[in-house]
């Protein structure tokens, strides 16, 4: 005799080959929420087994409805009857028919009481897995990582308002070229006469005698008002400054804590950026690593797959040092094998959580045997030349396609 082992939220239910309940095994209406948690696992739980346990006996042949592999029902004693199929008949007749089903099984009063029960159901675990989001250590290390780089463009705009504002007053003070500096002296001091007679700086170009005294400023004398105001400003972008800096700490911490091979590959804030690109480490692991290398340079993958213009070598990897500071020729190579590592440093860090040296040494022992193998580029062959004006004639034919727009 053939029957049918298909699961829902209710529990297990066994069906004949003329879909007629068998058998089945219920979940406790207080404890369905852990049990769909449980079989979304992927493992076999308590009821399935013993379900399949009793009914190994009377059935020659068990089809059993499930994403899971027939290695999670090696163990169990009829294996040899099991067969797998998604959907399965059984699973079909069972959806169709479900609020009748679980009314002569007992669980439902009335067939029509099942649309109450899943729609609580659905909230419940809608609910849970709100709050497991929102734990997640993912998550703030994503907002902290976008943090940082808003404040690095606040910082940049803010930097260049006050190197255009701060000149009226004291134009020689764009000898400096240390940014973080120049708030702090504008900040600290105000006027220029404090800044002058402070020791903190050497202002010399352009004056005879190699010392620059209050009086031989060309700019214009302000009101202490206004020397207010512009000082409160400097000290503004100080504030900007420090919370980026702590926001950074934080994330190199986090980093530490959550992912500490890629860290230790790539740096913490560069991981960090992969993760927030990606939408979380999950995500990440998964990716190959042929995807991780031009994470970050979508626009120029889907322009060379539009006009025929060259792929992308590289994304945000470009951001490591190793990769920015490698030679031309070799800089794909560099960014392909970096590419790997990280693959495999975040997939260590989320299914394994162990930190793993070797990973970083690998990488660093290949990156010297690609700068020895390839010491200086090669030369372009007759058919790679052919292939770059194929390319270039195929560029030129989508660039004016519709009137006189470019696309």
């Amino acid at each position: 005799m053939k029957c049918y082992v298909v699961g829902c939220f209710a529990g297990f239910l066994v069906l004949d080959e003329d879909f007629n309940l068998l058998d089945y095994e219920l979940f406790p209406q207080s404890e369905l929420l852990e049990k769909w948690f449980l079989m979304a696992e992927k493992n076999v739980i308590l009821e399935e087994k013993h379900l399949l346990e009793k009914i190994g006996k009377d059935c020659d042949e068990i089809i059993i409805e499930t994403s899971r592999s027939s290695y999670h029902y090696q163990d169990l004693k009829y294996n040899s009857k099991f067969t797998y199929h998604i959907p399965s008949k059984g699973g079909d007749y069972l959806r169709s028919n479900l609020g009748e089903v679980l009314q002569e099984t007992g669980f439902l009063d009335r067939a029509e009481d099942l649309w109450s029960i899943t729609h609580k159901l659905a909230l419940q675990i809608t609910e849970r897995k709100l709050k497991e989001a929102s734990l997640s250590d993912d998550l703030l290390l994503i907002q902290a990582i976008h943090a940082i780089e808003e404040l690095e463009e606040a910082e940049v705009k803010l930097v260049e308002r006050i190197r255009e504002w701060y000149p009226v007053h004291f134009p020689e003070m764009d000898e400096i070229r240390d940014h973080a500096k120049y708030v702090e002296l504008v900040a600290e001091y105000g006027d220029r006469e404090s800044i002058i007679n402070s020791s903190t700086i050497d202002i010399s170009s352009g004056v005879s005698n190699g010392k620059m005294e209050p009086g031989m400023s060309l700019g214009a004398e302000l009101s202490p008002s206004d020397l207010e105001v512009i000082q409160g400003f400097a000290r503004t972008i100080q504030s900007i400054q420090e919370s980026k800096k702590s926001t950074t700490n934080y994330v190199d911490i986090k980093m530490e804590e959550m992912a500490p091979n890629l860290r230790d590959l790539v740096g913490g804030s560069l991981g960090a950026k992969l993760i927030a690109h990606t939408g979380g480490i999950k995500r990440l692991a998964l990716l190959p690593s042929s995807t991780v290398q031009i994470l970050g340079a979508e626009k120029a993958l889907f322009r060379h797959l539009k006009t025929g213009e060259r792929p992308p070598k590289h994304g945000l990897i470009y951001q490591h040092p190793d990769v920015r500071g490698s030679r031309w020729w070799i800089r794909g190579k560099v960014a392909r094998t970096l590419a790997s590592k990280i693959t495999l440093a975040v997939r260590k860090d989320y299914f394994s959580g162990e930190y793993d040296p070797a990973v970083k040494e690998s990488f660093q022992k290949r990156l010297e045997e690609i700068i020895k193998e390839h010491p200086f580029p090669k030369r372009a062959t007759k058919s790679k030349k052919g292939k770059d004006k194929k390319r270039k004639k195929k560029k030129d034919k989508f660039r004016f396609k519709k009137g006189d727009y470019e696309y």
